[in-house]
């Protein structure tokens, strides 16, 4: 049993918690919120920093490991899980070599959490998608998208996740008619930038049609091109079965937790979570 709750999600910052029973892990997918600010989110929840155990870093991007951790650091004790594609760059943003878990396939922070790992189109370096599992609780989660590959969508239909993260960045209107310069629109959405509301919806349709999702979340939702409500009228339009199990993630405000694997015994729920 697990538990998820996406802390921030956009271009100013991305971190996601994910808690096990007991503290025995206490996880960051990215770590893209400063050092202060992570603290206070962990104190918030009624965690010190130093249960911080593991960051996953999706890529190297400043909104995804924030340029604070390069002094930080050595106050907290936590493991930085990276690509090798992405591990020298993250040492010249300044977290020391030794504080590094490098990986390149599949690997296991303990003897009951595992992460499957597939690298997708972003920019120069790619991103790095991941399957976390803990027993029957599993999170699959994908943003910085550039296209929602074949290979990604068998990565994820193939690991049946109970909860499916993935960025729904851009609506392509407002994007087409905003002033951004030619050359961001065009990185954006040329194939190895951001994936768009209909792409995001397009893959959960997918995935959803080949597996059972309770939950799904919307990442990375940019602020000048994409509103909530578009992506909400867009659901409503074309998967309108899915609508009540679609949360869209914000930059400035905390999605309550989701509990994943929930038993009579769970410790983890609180009167905010949204069991599954």
């Amino acid at each position: 049993m697990i538990q998820l709750e996406v802390l921030a999600s956009g271009s100013q910052g991305n971190a996601a918690l994910i808690r096990s029973p007991g503290k025995q892990r206490c996880m960051l997918i990215d770590a893209g919120l400063s050092p202060r600010r992570t603290r206070l989110a962990l104190q918030d929840r009624n965690h010190a920093h130093q249960d911080l155990t593991d960051v996953l870093l999706t890529h190297g991007d400043g909104d995804h490991l924030h340029a604070g951790w390069a002094k930080a650091i050595d106050s907290w004790n936590f493991t930085v899980h990276v690509h090798r594609a992405h591990a020298a760059r993250v040492e010249l943003a300044g977290i020391p070599h030794h504080r590094l878990a490098v990986f390149d396939d599949t690997f296991s922070i303990d003897s009951t959490t595992h992460i499957q790992t597939a690298m997708a189109p972003h920019d120069v370096h790619g991103t790095v998608a991941y399957v976390i599992s803990r027993g029957e609780a599993v999170i699959g989660w994908a943003t910085d998208l550039g296209r929602f590959s074949d290979e990604l969508r068998t990565f994820f239909s193939s690991a049946s996740p109970s909860v499916l993260a993935i960025e729904s960045n851009y609506d392509r209107g407002m994007q087409l008619m905003s002033d951004r310069p030619e050359f961001l629109i065009d990185r954006i959405m040329g194939g190895a930038g951001h994936l768009s509301n209909e792409e995001a919806l397009e893959a959960a349709l997918h995935i959803c049609d080949t597996c059972e999702v309770h939950a799904i979340v919307l990442l990375h939702r940019s602020e000048q091109c994409n509103c909530p409500q578009r992506i909400r009228d867009l659901w409503g339009d074309r998967a309108s079965h899915l609508l009540d199990r679609m949360i869209v993630a914000s930059q400035h405000e905390a999605v309550p937790p989701i509990t994943i694997g929930v038993t009579e015994s769970t410790l983890l729920t609180s009167p905010a979570a949204r069991p599954i």
